[in-house]
């Protein structure tokens, strides 16, 4: 049956929308935000949540919104933020809740019905959390750990982490002057105040207030010199803290991107990353007893990166997750806290990098008997379990499917997880027992990145964000759809569900793409290839894409007699390890090759004219425009390159570091990745559209790019900059006048004769 908007959008003399570059790039003003920040109250009666409506304005705002359990009474909320409730934290039982609110923690009793303010101070405070089986609660503030007592509501301070005493030197000599002043003064006085010593209130550094009483220690520990404190967790028993120690090196240097509009009139810089393979920083991990403050380093095999330690639920081990720098292993490392011991529990490697959609997975069964996680062994993301020692693997969820959000449901005894088992295009929420046995499809999802769940405290009701191809996200529950994000005018428009085409590539694998095909399609007609951003991205599926204002365009595109063609080439997310690490060392390789299949797929089965196939993307897809532009001589016969990378040696290093390795080390795979070493190739028609205070890509690669094919006495190319834009444009003139150039340059090119 179709909804009330459907009807009206299909009523005869209803306005249609207008199929323009302009309209189209009105962007949130026309479809809105996704709803966000799903959180049920206690009782299960109301679901709270975020949802930025398309209001007429060009940029809607989140507010906050409640609606009852059966989906009716959708109306703004009051009181705490949905985005403050998503973050509460239950005990053990589930009938309380500490969270944060306004700077202040707060304790919520399900049976009284009942909130109670722990806290009343200006400090910052966070990660609430229940320990001692309830009858505390700790939070970290200044980087220390505190105790509030929930019988008492005394609060105390339960270590004292600060930075190591500077290495006393001897005093510099004095010089000529200062040596008469002092002479002087002793002639002048026969006395003087004693001199002042040691650190003032806490003189012996152990925690103990001078001139007053404290009937215990706290758990000292001093940060070595070179060393900065970082995430700190107290066990639930409050027996252990784990202190994240990290060490960061000396003369590393920040790549800053000049501001040209600005306030002052002059130009000001804005500090963003170091590129890739200067040195990076490194971290460990200390346990400290808050009983006798006595340390233990955790073992790890080489310099890594670590998380903080995820504690069984009675406080005996620790378990934590590291990857190495050079991105190609990964483990879990156990500590256990009444021996002492350590080991590795679980341990991944890869030659090219580990990844993955769950790569970071990590936590416990209720009882403490083992850990779970998410593991790409097998070639696909799959969960599973171990024991503390590591010597019982078992794959809980495994096959040729991919497992992500993984979490625990305690109150009914199982997981709940992301899956998209069954077809890579779609996903939905599964239920799995904790012990294994067969799994329970709860819900239909969506595999955008907005698509969401929030599950009722009785486990009967589940909050669902949505979407298709041709409707943007919405929430619904238990089937109602709750909330109409787009404008009428919006539905108005032609807006299709492009299918899912497989294009068989030159080493026999078939690629996924959508095909926007006008419907008065006639051979020898034009086509574009578009190339979605960020590499691993998934853009081929069922549901609303990232790339909306695209998905518009393609359409406007499709009015004008253009075919379309949307690929997930390799290196893209959703299809495995395999598809994941393909680009490994040579970016634009195997990724590039499965668009060039993709220009002659049009050929031979749509009818496209050879001469008339342009290409255009942004980020990774422009960087990928640029090498089909300058390495598939003949393929393209105009690109459109939007904040591309032209030389991967100035990117960041943790996205280009995992796949290229350090160019110091690897420059064959930099340069042969790299479209400035390549920009001789050039032959058909180009323009290049970039932010000038883009803090991603940085627009000096364009302009890099731009000094390189003005040597070359390269034509036919032109750079259109953006002086207040960043990365991901903000404002729609800027949209528009981008994809003005792009129509332009397609038209002009290889448009309609």
């Amino acid at each position: 049956m179709l909804s009330v908007l459907a009807i009206l959008a299909c009523a005869p003399g209803s306005k249609k929308f207008p199929l323009t570059v302009e309209s189209i790039m009105r962007g949130p003003a026309l479809v809105g935000q996704p709803p966000r920040s799903l959180h049920w109250s206690p009782d299960g009666k109301e679901l709270r949540f975020q949802w930025a409506k398309a209001d007429g304005s060009r940029d809607p705002q989140y507010r906050d919104y409640v609606v009852h359990s059966d989906g009716t009474g959708l109306a703004p909320a009051e009181g705490q933020a949905a985005e403050e409730r998503a973050r509460e934290v239950a005990d053990k039982d589930g009938n309380r809740l500490v969270y944060l609110q306004g700077g202040d923690i707060y304790l919520f009793d399900s049976a009284t019905r009942q909130t109670r303010r722990l806290t009343g101070t200006l400090d910052s405070k966070e990660n609430p959390q229940f320990i001692q089986s309830g009858e505390a609660v700790a939070y970290t503030s200044g980087g220390n750990l505190f105790r509030i007592d929930l019988s008492d509501g005394v609060t105390e301070q339960l270590t004292d982490i600060r930075p190591q005493e500077p290495v006393a030197t001897a005093a510099a000599a004095p010089n000529p002057s200062q040596s008469a002043l002092s002479a002087e003064e002793a002639k002048l006085f026969n006395s003087f105040p004693p001199e002042r010593r040691g650190r003032g209130r806490f003189g012996n550094g152990r925690g103990r207030f001078e001139g007053g009483r404290r009937d215990r220690e706290i758990a000292s520990f001093r940060v070595p010199e070179g060393q900065s404190a970082g995430f700190l967790t107290i066990s639930p028993a409050g027996a252990y803290a784990s202190l994240t120690l990290i060490s960061r090196p000396t003369g590393v240097r920040t790549a800053d991107v000049p501001n040209y509009i600005t306030r002052s009139g002059y130009t000001e810089e804005i500090p963003t990353y170091e590129k890739v393979g200067d040195l990076q920083p490194s971290s460990k991990i200390d346990m400290i007893s808050l009983k006798d403050s006595r340390t233990t380093e955790i073992s790890i095999p080489r310099a890594a990166f670590v998380r903080q330690v995820v504690w069984s639920p009675n406080g005996r081990y620790g378990a934590i997750m590291a990857f190495a720098q050079d991105h190609k292993d990964a483990w879990i490392l156990g500590f256990d806290t009444t021996t002492g011991k350590q080991n590795t529990i679980w341990d991944e490697h890869d030659d090219a990098w580990v990844g993955g959609p769950g790569a970071g997975t990590l936590g416990w069964l209720p009882d403490g008997s083992r850990i779970y996680y998410v593991s790409e062994k097998s070639g696909f993301a799959n969960l599973m379990t171990n024991t503390p020692d590591g010597n019982d693997p078992k794959v809980l969820v495994g096959g040729s499917f991919e497992v992500s959000d993984v979490r625990l449901d305690k109150d009914r005894n199982r997981f709940l997880f992301v899956s998209s088992e069954g077809s890579p295009f779609k996903r939905h929420l599964d239920a799995q027992p904790l012990a294994g046995g067969p799994r329970q499809k709860l819900a239909d999802l969506s595999a955008d990145e907005h698509s969401t769940y929030a599950i009722s405290p009785d486990g009967g009701k589940i909050g669902v964000v949505k979407s298709s191809a041709n409707r943007p996200p919405e929430l619904f529950i238990g089937g109602v759809q709750v909330t109409h994000s787009p404008t009428d005018e919006w539905l108005t428009g032609p807006w299709i569900v492009p299918p899912i085409v497989m294009i068989p590539a030159r080493d026999g694998v078939e690629v996924p793409a959508h095909l926007y095909k006008p419907s008065g399609w006639r051979r020898g007609g034009p086509a574009v290839i578009f190339v979605h951003g960020a590499g691993y991205l998934q853009n081929v599926y069922d549901g609303w894409s990232y790339y909306y204002r695209e998905y518009m365009f393609h359409h406007l595109l499709m009015s004008k007699g253009y075919a379309v063609l949307d690929m997930d080439y390799r290196g893209s997310a959703g299809y495995g390890k395999a598809w994941r690490t393909a680009i490994y060392r040579h970016m634009g390789g195997k990724d590039l090759d499965d668009e060039v299949d993709g220009a002659h797929w049009l050929v031979s089965k749509l009818g496209a004219a050879p001469s008339r196939i342009g290409i255009y993307g942004g980020s990774y897809g422009g960087f990928m425009t640029l090498m089909a532009m300058f390495t598939a001589p003949g393929t393209f016969a105009a690109g459109a390159a939007l904040r591309p990378v032209s030389d991967w040696a100035n990117y960041n290093h943790g996205y280009t570091s995992e796949i290229l390795n350090l160019p110091q080390d690897d420059h064959e795979a930099y340069e042969r990745s790299s479209p400035i070493y390549h920009a001789e190739g050039l032959k058909g028609a180009l323009l290049i559209c970039h932010g000038m205070v883009d803090t991603n890509v940085h627009f000096q690669d364009t302009v890099r790019l731009a000094e390189r094919l003005i040597e070359l006495g390269k034509t036919n190319w032109e750079v259109a900059p953006y002086p207040v834009e960043d990365h991901d444009f903000r404002r729609a003139e800027s949209w528009t006048d981008e994809y003005r150039r792009i129509l332009a340059l397609f038209d002009r090119t290889i448009g309609r004769k």
